[in-house]
């Protein structure tokens, strides 16, 4: 890259970039590609300063144009979306200087300052050619490095970190296309990837490095400051409550996802096993607490979405047996079979093989006044996706495709009209998994929009 002196002597880098980022856990189905978010933009990195300045315009799948700039700077950061300043919370402020000590050239400048650290990571076919690796063990900042034999510059970082669904999650990132800057030589394009599925591609149109840069850029107003939070990132209790729908019938609720809770003669119901672990011991213990000796006996899951599935192995640890879509049989398996030496849980200590089942056309749970019925639901967001209805109460919790609320989009709300129609069911609230609930004529209204 030029030599470890003109590392040290590297102040600055300015990058302008085009990036095209995949939603990896938000395919139509499991095994399929991922939706891509185009953005393009400027990244300006302050290492004497400890300062960074991100500003982009983005594209979402939606077409919806979003235009950003965020400012690190003094330990606390801020975020302005469209012309709206706010400051970042703790957590983006650390991640956010975590992103800058993993740099490939911070990365290697402190591998050459803690040779303590470092072992050999043997040899690595890259691109048919044969590379030599070193680990570098920093806590979580510990990575694998591979370099070309030829030109001694980096081609891989790897780093293991914990993840819901994957497990044991390699995220790797490749750099190529290397081109001098002021005496060092940078990389032109970085492909990332989570267990070898591209995560995000980014070429870099443009490289400076040790430019002047005006304190200017990096300001932060005292407005946003006073209301910055500094300190140590503690996570949040999950606090979980149950919102009575009906006889027998509940929404565990807590944060930004929901799950529906049905009493049945032979234990509970629930559906939705969303986030992660945490929020899945925290419903457990919640039903537990509220109905002692009675289990869950089934837990089902509507879509195969990351977000949506991420709590299916505390489940599984428990020994519920879950049924999902048959098109997300096989995924629903992986997560539970999933390697996770990086945080071991539950599942990874009793090491219970996943009852995983395929829930068959007009499947249903129970009979007379707790029957549950799990309609398909067809619609553009993903395949695979069912819903829940509670006959007596006339009740529909959908996840994803409608959230329930303001800001329903009239696609999503055509699909469940369209759907409640061709079964001739009849429904009087829509329950979301997120936001709230909602009288059926408001998911018309909601539906005749243009």
């Amino acid at each position: 890259m030029g030599g470890e002196q003109a590392l040290r002597a590297l102040a600055n880098t300015t990058y302008e970039f085009n990036a095209a980022t995949f939603q990896i856990g938000q395919e139509e189905t499991p095994a399929s590609a991922a939706r891509g978010t185009i953005a393009f933009g400027r990244i300006v990195t302050d290492y004497r300063g400890d300062r960074r300045l991100t500003t982009q315009e983005s594209r979402a799948i939606t077409g919806v144009v979003t235009r950003s700039r965020r400012v690190v700077a003094g330990g606390i950061g801020m975020t302005e979306t469209n012309g709206v300043p706010a400051p970042d919370a703790p957590g983006a402020v650390a991640a956010a200087a975590a992103d800058v000590r993993l740099l490939p050239d911070q990365l290697l400048l402190a591998a050459l300052s803690s040779p303590s650290t470092l072992s050999a990571a043997g040899t690595r076919r890259v691109r048919g050619e044969a590379m030599d690796g070193v680990r570098y063990a920093n806590g979580p900042d510990t990575a694998s490095l591979w370099f070309d034999r030829l030109s001694g510059l980096l081609v891989i970082a790897e780093r293991v970190t914990d993840d819901g669904v994957l497990g044991d999650r390699r995220n790797t990132a490749t750099y190529t296309r290397w081109a001098d800057a002021a005496g060092v030589k940078l990389p032109r394009q970085i492909d990332s990837e989570a267990n070898g599925r591209l995560v995000q591609h980014t070429i870099i149109t443009a490289a400076l490095a040790n430019t002047a840069l005006a304190d200017s850029l990096f300001a932060i107003p005292d407005s946003i400051a006073r209301r910055a939070q500094r300190g140590p990132i503690a996570a949040a209790p999950i606090a979980v409550t149950l919102q009575e729908l009906g006889p027998n019938v509940w929404r565990a609720e807590g944060g930004s996802h929901h799950s529906l809770v049905v009493r049945q003669p032979n234990g509970l119901v629930v559906v939705e096993m969303p986030q992660g672990s945490a929020r899945s011991r925290a419903v457990l213990d919640t039903l537990r607490s509220r109905f002692p000796g009675v289990r869950v006996h089934t837990a089902v899951s509507t879509h195969h979405h990351w977000d949506h599935s991420g709590g299916v192995r505390e489940y599984v640890a428990q020994g519920i047996p879950v049924v999902a879509h048959a098109r997300n049989v096989d995924f629903i398996r992986g997560i539970g079979a999933a390697p996770k030496t990086v945080a071991p849980d539950a599942l990874s200590r009793v090491k219970r093989t996943p009852v995983v089942r395929a829930a068959a056309a007009d499947f249903a749970l129970g009979t007379g006044e707790t029957r549950v019925e799990f309609p398909e639901l067809p619609n553009t967001h993903v395949e695979g996706m069912l819903t829940a209805y509670v006959p007596s109460l006339r009740i529909l919790f959908v996840a994803d495709v409608v959230q329930p609320g303001p800001a329903m989009t009239s696609v999503g709300a055509r699909e469940v009209v369209a759907m409640v129609r061709a079964r001739g069911i009849a429904v009087d609230r829509v329950v979301g998994a997120h936001q709230g609930v909602v009288a059926w004529a408001d998911v018309e209204r909601a539906a005749a929009r243009p």
